[in-house]
């Protein structure tokens, strides 16, 4: 009985992937400008969120982005991700995530794993820098959805709880020195996809990261069926969507917001300094001109 309890263990909880050394290009599928890249660090099909019996429904959901700090030396408690599936990161400082049933995993910036069907903790990896961790989720902020108020199963970390299992045990439960800094959110049900034909379903949850040349500006791309989040790892964007010229910049770990955006041009404004940034976003795989 216990190997089969580990073995459907393993199977719940390999969805935890870390990309962090197999981005891949993506000049296969269009063709960059120029000395612009564009590396896909993480996907996570949609069609394989499984959420627990009885949960709300994604399409009832929240898109949400948010930004989490984590004081030298603390930690984040143990919490699932059972009923949130998301996309996660770092954009200063080193975190250690110590995921149920695997090894701990290591993230330094530009980092980038996903979670939706297990539990973990994570912890600073510094003593004396501060960690900021990303979230890109489909969250359940508990409101009712068409007058229904749906539970937050989490059978898992319930179970784990129940039998006082050693990693529930061990694991710190509270005390973590965490700040949590929304950024954006869009109900799922507001957003414009501009091909109604496609499923939510059928699309990818996807980070990259793009590198621009200085004095780069990519073509003008259509952000209507591609909802996305932006924030810049290094150097300032110039982000114009369609009559809007006089956006503010984008400054190193600032951040935009193009769902429903419509017509968007991305520029490096710099004569001499390349930028990075990440794109946070739900991919339709028809959609091969993004850049």
């Amino acid at each position: 009985m216990r190997t089969k309890i580990a073995v459907l263990a393993f199977i719940i909880t390999s969805s935890l992937v870390v990309n962090i050394c197999q981005a891949e290009t993506m000049a296969a599928q269009v063709k960059l400008p120029d000395g612009v890249k564009s590396e896909v660090l993480n996907t996570l099909k949609i069609s394989d969120i499984h959420l627990p019996e009885g949960n709300k429904p994604l399409t009832c959901r929240a898109l949400r982005f948010r930004t989490v700090d984590v004081k030298p030396g603390s930690h984040i408690d143990l919490h699932s991700h059972e009923n949130r599936p998301a996309m996660l990161g770092v954009t200063r400082g080193t975190s250690i995530v110590h995921p149920y049933q695997h090894q701990p995993v290591t993230l330094h910036v530009g980092d980038s794993y996903k979670e939706y069907a297990n539990v973990h903790y994570a912890r600073n990896g510094s003593e004396t820098d501060m960690l900021t961790m990303t979230t890109f989720d489909l969250l359940d902020d508990g409101s009712p959805c068409n007058g229904v108020t749906y539970p937050q199963n989490t059978p898992l970390l319930d179970k784990l709880k129940a039998g006082h299992d050693k990693f529930y045990v061990d694991a710190p439960k509270k005390g973590g020195l965490e700040k949590s800094n929304p950024v954006y959110s869009h109900n799922v049900s507001d957003i414009q996809f501009s091909d109604k034909s496609d499923k939510l379903t059928d699309r990818v949850m996807r980070v990259r990261k793009v590198t621009l040349p200085a004095g780069t500006a990519l073509p003008e791309q259509d952000f209507s069926n591609r909802p996305t989040y932006l924030l810049v790892l290094d150097g300032t964007l110039d982000v114009e969507k369609s009559g809007n010229q006089d956006a503010p910049q984008v400054g190193k770990l600032g951040t935009a917001d193009l769902v429903n955006a419509g017509n968007v041009t991305i520029k490096n404004d710099s004569a001499t300094e390349e930028a990075d940034y990440l794109v946070f976003e739900i991919w339709d795989p028809k959609d091969t001109d993004a850049i």
